[in-house]
């Protein structure tokens, strides 16, 4: 029998041990395409927002709803769907038919797959569908970061300390938030406003508001006359304020506008963080709601 130097055999035991760690090593790691990094996607801009906030360095986040794309015409290529089904954590809005094509392509994830709004009552407006917007109340949000947090510290232990500081970091400004909206909000000349995309309601529902929506909570459908003239006799009326809301879309812009000229009020924009601003952030883009309805609700701090 052939006998195999010593110094030899542990150079072959050093490569079959290298190689056992490696393989250990790399089966541990989150998708070698995000360089070791926990790869998150998220159906929405908020909810890329908090896996960002919360993630830090150790993530790679993609938002499958692009800058000035109205969440409800969310359409995914292969590539995405093929991003779905590898992704280590996807973070989604439930079977509540905002985005149809990402309800039906986390079926197929491999990952943890969140679903934000487990456990919330969803609104369902009489006659319309169930409203999607529980991101434009700072509470649910707060609920959304602590489930997306728990995903990322299930499957990244290593890091779940600095996720836990994070989380602890982002749930105090979106306490933070919560508290200027009930002071901000707590004395209004008017509790009721027109909005021309009833996106709004988990927001009203919080701080004790009523909108009243022109187009109804998708925003594709069509405003009809009979809501435009209720809308417009309510702020005549002085039954709700003399301001019209809008979406921060052209479509938006257009309708309020239009309706705001008719009534003889300003047309305020609201922004509804479907998808990601062009400046600023969530907490920004709330901070600045918060600014505008105070103006249009005729508030006093």
């Amino acid at each position: 029998m052939r006998r195999v130097p010593f110094g030899r055999r542990v150079r072959h035991l050093d490569r079959a041990v290298l190689g056992v760690v490696l393989v250990a090593t790399l089966g541990s790691c989150s998708s070698g395409s995000s360089g070791g990094r926990v790869e998150v996607v998220a159906s929405i801009y908020p909810l890329a927002w908090a896996a960002e906030r919360v993630g830090g360095s150790r993530v790679s986040v993609e938002d499958l709803t692009p800058p000035g794309v109205e969440a409800h015409d969310t359409t995914l290529s292969a590539g995405q769907r093929a991003d779905i089904q590898t992704a280590d954590v996807v973070a989604y809005l439930g079977q509540i038919g905002l985005q149809p094509d990402v309800e039906h392509a986390v079926k197929d994830a491999r990952g943890k797959v969140v679903d934000v709004t487990a456990g919330l009552h969803i609104r369902a407006p009489s006659g319309q569908t169930l409203d999607p917007h529980i991101w434009l109340n700072p509470v649910y949000m707060e609920g959304a970061v602590r489930l997306i947090a728990g995903a990322l510290k299930a499957v990244d232990a290593s890091g779940a300390a600095g996720f836990a500081a994070r989380e602890a970091s982002t749930v105090r400004d979106l306490q933070g938030l919560d508290t200027a909206f009930r002071a901000g909000l707590g004395k209004c000349g008017f509790t009721t406003f027109v909005a021309t995309h009833e996106a709004f309601g988990y927001l009203a529902d919080r701080y004790g508001l009523h909108q009243l929506g022109i187009e109804g909570i998708t925003p594709e459908s069509e405003p009809s006359a009979a809501r435009i003239q209720q809308a417009a006799q309510a702020i005549a009326g002085g039954r709700a304020a003399p301001a019209v809301f809008y979406e921060g879309t052209d479509a938006g812009r257009r309708i309020g506008e239009s309706v705001a000229a008719d009534v003889g009020v300003p047309a305020l924009p609201l922004g509804t963080l479907e998808s990601a601003p062009s400046s600023g952030d969530y907490l920004s883009v709330m901070r600045a709601n918060l600014g505008i309805l105070m103006e249009g609700l005729e508030c006093t701090a």
